[in-house]
């Protein structure tokens, strides 16, 4: 198919809609209304929401988030019924809190300048830098694998009537990108996601049923992983439950495995640093480790078919969301250049077993 026919039908709803901002004095009136909080408003960018930091005269600082137009309220609790359940299972987790309104309520909808409604959020502002903004170490990633295992095993007992919405995001239909391939007109690019489409189709879309699944952030990038920036190796927090969905474990490692590899010249050394981290919290089994190696590189595909995607329909955007894609390019060179053979059993390792 080619870029002109391509209908753009793997991308779902939350995907093509722009970000609908709400202006600062607003944030300000909703700050103060529904919170009993006073303090100045700074917009930060956000892929779909309005988002603020709002910092009070005594440097208490918190993240107001208007969500999107088209967020369901379903899916506006889900999230924030996530974060209050991961705060009773695991207080240690450097999470954001939800702080709650007036009412005692852990969101709430606004009717914005439209007529239309919009959830709301007020968390706690997570310090630190994000990792992709700071020296990379084989103990850091090992730290951030290790803090996955920890946040699932927090939601392994969440529940949610929105959890199993469909979202772009969510590797379970990552076929559903197929027709989004001819946006692509290098050849060498476009042959490469062809390849991992159709290994995600081949190994891993047959065994989806089989594949234990929960709720799961399945967004473990080094955007929402959050560092000091005097200690880079200290892990101060985990944000953006944004894209959360019940899918297979397995996808949450793959998605979190993928990130790491950064800009390492080893890109496997990079995801068994993360890995080795990951099994001291949780155990993947053999079925899942075999098809680890595919899930990673779906996730490549997915960085960046669907935002080559999005800056089509948002071309003043474009710059911004294609910004990772040459690095995600430049991880598909190094990593194919390992052999898949060396590449699973290293993998495999990492996880504490051989391959069986």
């Amino acid at each position: 198919m080619t870029a002109g026919k391509a209908r753009g039908d793997g991308l779902g709803a939350e995907l093509k809609t722009g970000v609908a901002s709400v202006p600062p004095e607003q944030a300000q009136r909703i700050a103060r209304d529904r919170y009993g909080l006073v303090g100045q408003v700074e917009w930060l960018w956000g892929e779909k929401d309005s988002n603020y930091r709002l910092t009070l005269d005594d440097g208490t600082a918190y993240l107001l988030k208007i969500l999107n137009p088209a967020e369901p309220p379903l899916m506006t609790s889900m999230h924030s019924q996530a974060l209050l359940h991961v705060e009773a299972a695991d207080p240690g987790l450097p999470v954001q809190r939800i702080i709650r309104t007036l009412d005692g309520e852990a969101d709430f909808r606004m009717t914005d300048a439209d007529g239309g409604t919009r959830g709301v959020r007020l968390v706690t502002f997570v310090p630190g830098a994000s990792q992709t903004s700071q020296p990379h170490s084989p103990l850091q990633r090992y730290r951030v694998g290790a803090l996955l295992g920890r946040l699932q095993t927090a939601l392994s007992g969440f529940t949610h009537e929105a959890a199993h919405h469909r979202i772009t995001w969510d590797m379970t239909h990552a076929a559903g990108l197929r027709d989004l391939l001819g946006a692509f007109t290098d050849l060498a690019q476009r042959t490469r996601l062809e390849q991992a489409m159709e290994d995600f189709e081949a190994h891993i879309l047959p065994r989806l049923d089989h594949l234990p699944a929960q709720v799961v952030h399945n967004d473990f990038n080094m955007e929402n992983i959050l560092v000091s920036e005097t200690a880079p190796d200290t892990i101060t927090g985990i944000i953006d439950f944004g894209d959360m969905v019940h899918a297979p474990r397995l996808f949450d490692v793959a998605v979190g495995a993928a990130y790491q590899l950064g800009v390492a010249q080893d890109p496997v050394g990079a995801m068994g640093d993360f890995l080795e981290g990951y099994t001291t919290q949780k155990t993947l089994s053999a079925p899942e480790i075999d098809l680890l190696l595919t899930a990673v590189r779906t996730r490549m595909l997915m960085r960046v078919v669907i935002p080559e995607w999005r800056s089509r329909l948002f071309p003043e955007q474009r710059d911004f969301y294609t910004r990772n894609s040459p690095t995600v390019w430049g991880q598909f060179a190094r990593l194919d250049a390992i052999s898949d053979d060396d590449a699973m059993a290293r993998l495999a390792a990492a996880c504490g077993r051989g391959r069986e």
